[in-house]
């Protein structure tokens, strides 16, 4: 982890019509780590993310991806900066018309101009590299199981070879084994791609074996920014109320 800085948020404030989710949310990203966003329901955890994507606008405050705002930017320099992020959204979010193997040549297709051998042999790297069967690529998202779908669209999300990944609750609906070793398939990628990733997530397991840090939202604002050893030893009632579980505990106990 780098001390330059992927994603930079400065006094944001957002929300749906007069009801504000954030107010003034301070928040900086490095190059090279994985930041966690965590709190409560309802704290804003998934509209930051929109927001950091562009598919909210903000109503006050700035944000900045390697140091480009989308702000009045023209469509041919948006593109460009959209090419430097992959997004694997909570339910994979897959065009299920199509095969994993379409999904994954999709952005490719439509935002480059390589031929169409170049682009499968692509596809097929990205999808090797997610660890999903070669013998399914061309099974369509309903055939698919939980773990297998959330590989088909982290095969689609790397495809770009994007510097910054977002995951949205990558574990949700996973069972155990599934979700240990979707994390260790993220910490691999992380490494071997040198990716920033920001991953939306409620999942303890998650939180310990592959953020760096840690982002706890409450009160409509970021309530501190550490590892998980030192927020399990923070004091601010909303983050000691989040960890006071049998699960927290257990790791407390470990840390």
């Amino acid at each position: 982890m780098s001390t330059e800085i992927a994603i930079q948020i400065d006094d944001l404030t957002t929300g749906y019509g007069e009801k504000t989710v954030h107010e003034h949310l301070n928040l900086s990203v490095y190059r090279g780590e994985v930041l966690a966003l965590v709190g409560g329901s309802g704290c804003g955890k998934t509209t930051l993310l929109r927001a950091i994507l562009n598919l909210i606008k903000p109503m006050a405050g700035s944000i900045q991806v390697f140091g480009e705002s989308f702000s009045h930017q023209p469509l041919e320099n948006e593109l460009s900066i959209l090419k430097r992020w992959g997004v694997l959204f909570q339910t994979g979010a897959l065009f299920s018309g199509l095969t994993v193997l379409d999904n994954t040549c999709f952005p490719l297709r439509e935002l480059t101009d390589l031929p169409e051998s170049l682009i499968q042999e692509i596809a097929m790297l990205k999808i090797s590299m997610a660890e999903f069967p070669l013998d399914s690529v061309y099974k369509y998202p309903s055939e698919l199981s939980g773990g297998m779908l959330k590989r088909a669209a982290l095969a689609r999300a790397i495809v770009m070879d994007p510097k910054i990944l977002f995951l949205d609750e990558p574990t949700a609906g996973l069972d155990p084994n599934a979700a240990s070793k979707l994390d260790d398939l993220i910490n691999r990628l992380q490494k071997s791609l040198h990716l920033t990733i920001l991953v939306v997530t409620h999942d303890l397991d998650t939180l310990w074996r592959v953020a760096d840090r840690v982002a706890f939202l409450g009160d409509k604002r970021v309530l501190a920014v550490d590892s998980m050893q030192a927020l399990l030893r923070h004091s601010a009632p909303l983050i000691v109320e989040y960890f006071s579980n049998s699960r927290a505990d257990a790791y407390r106990e470990l840390a």
